[in-house]
């Protein structure tokens, strides 16, 4: 990746919260103005799995690049020979996903500790994914065993990012470019600016919800999402409406990735079976609220009078995601009332009752607390919410 009197690419997994300008000694105590970003090696991977650079798609990927070194081998062996020690036979038998894999762990680790003298791991017993890597390593024709032109840089990026610990800092430091007039010393919303994945909620309340969680949960992914303004424009929400809306985008050729979220309740599932028909691009997704474990007992109202019942697939909706914290009243949840019959789904359909005061605690919930995040990050209360995030940031997983 290169760029010139910008950054390029380099910040699609970073922020402005991310960025660092302050004093700093070098190595001789001299005082300087160090410029940086700075991210962990955890929340790197899920942006990077979010947006699509996942290990899977890295070894697809590396499939076709192997396809293309081999046919560079060989027009090498029928012009002058200089193969740099290796045949085309070799490295289709040995230069395998996985060995390259492990040898670009090894050796991101070894880079990462600053061993930019690469000859002493240069021995006989090499295998050819380390011999492929070590030609390429620090400086040399290719990258990590490719050329520049086939080197995707977040989709191997995203692969070294597994030699190191989950909490390591991750940092961009861009001190030297400024200083030689490279970069601006801060950089323009464009420079931020990514595609947005939107997402198509049933109403105002459930967007609302999505976007503070991951506000405050996973403040850094925040950039990536967008969501419908039901309140500006007045927009109607409902499971009908959502399916209406999600249709329209279809049609409109929207290119951006849309993912369509229905509650996981009767209603909401009876509107998925309808859409099973349909066939959809590739940058849409249909999903509905996840399971949880607090709705595999959870007290019900009925004619029959209160039962502990499951209710995943028939009253689950954005309310039942927001904590048992919320979800209780004088120390106890806050039962589900049955109503009509689904034919479609041949079950109950059911709503959280008090609803109101349901919203109303999970709005003063979301007042930031004292210690921020750290609390959040322990709290058995954001369970429901980190399972459905979750799902959201991994709905283009390759296995979806």
């Amino acid at each position: 990746m290169t760029s010139k009197n910008s950054f390029g690419e380099l910040l699609l997994p970073f922020s402005s919260r991310d960025l660092r300008i302050e004093d700093a000694f070098d190595e001789d105590g001299e005082q300087y103005t160090r410029r940086y970003f700075s991210s962990t090696v955890s929340r790197l991977k899920l942006i990077l799995d979010s947006y699509g650079f996942t290990i899977e798609v890295a070894k697809q990927n590396f499939a076709t690049l192997k396809t293309e070194k081999l046919d560079f081998i060989q027009y090498c062996l029928e012009s002058d020979g200089e193969t740099f020690g290796l045949s085309q036979e070799d490295v289709a038998t040995n230069f395998t996903f996985e060995n390259w894999y492990q040898a670009a762990l090894r050796y991101a680790e070894v880079l990462a500790n600053g061993q930019y003298e690469l000859d002493q791991f240069r021995t006989e017993n090499l295998s050819i994914a380390e011999k492929i890597l070590l030609d390429s390593l620090p400086y040399g024709e290719g990258y990590w065993g490719f050329t520049d032109v086939e080197f995707n840089v977040w989709s191997v990026f995203r692969t070294l990012l597994d030699a190191f610990p989950s909490e390591m800092d991750v940092i961009l430091d861009y001190t030297d470019l400024y200083e030689s007039g490279w970069c601006d010393e801060y950089p323009t919303e464009e420079d931020y600016d990514v595609p947005k994945t939107i997402i198509l909620t049933e109403g105002k309340f459930d967007a609302e919800v999505i976007s503070k969680s991951i506000e405050l949960l996973y403040p850094f992914m925040s950039k990536f999402y967008s969501f419908m303004n039901f309140s500006e424009y007045k927009v109607q929400g409902s499971t009908n409406f959502l399916t209406h809306y999600l249709k329209a985008f279809i049609a409109a050729g929207i290119q951006n990735r849309v993912i369509a979220l229905y509650d996981n309740d009767s209603a909401g599932l009876a509107e998925l079976m309808d859409l099973e028909k349909l066939h959809f691009p590739d940058n849409f997704r249909i999903l509905h609220l996840p399971n949880i474990a607090l709705a595999n007992n959870y007290p019900t109202l009925g004619p029959n009078g209160e039962y502990c019942l499951n209710i995943n697939g028939q009253a689950c909706s954005i309310e039942l995601y927001l904590g048992a914290d919320v979800l209780s009243n004088d120390g106890k949840l806050i039962p589900v009332h049955w109503k009509g019959y689904n034919d479609k789904t041949k079950t109950y359909q059911g709503e959280v009752m008090q609803k109101g005061l349901i919203q109303s605690k999970f709005f003063n919930k979301c007042k930031t607390p004292e210690n921020g995040n750290q609390i959040l990050e322990y709290d058995d209360n954001w369970t429901e919410m980190r399972l459905l995030l979750n799902c959201l940031f991994n709905a283009f997983a390759p296995s979806n």
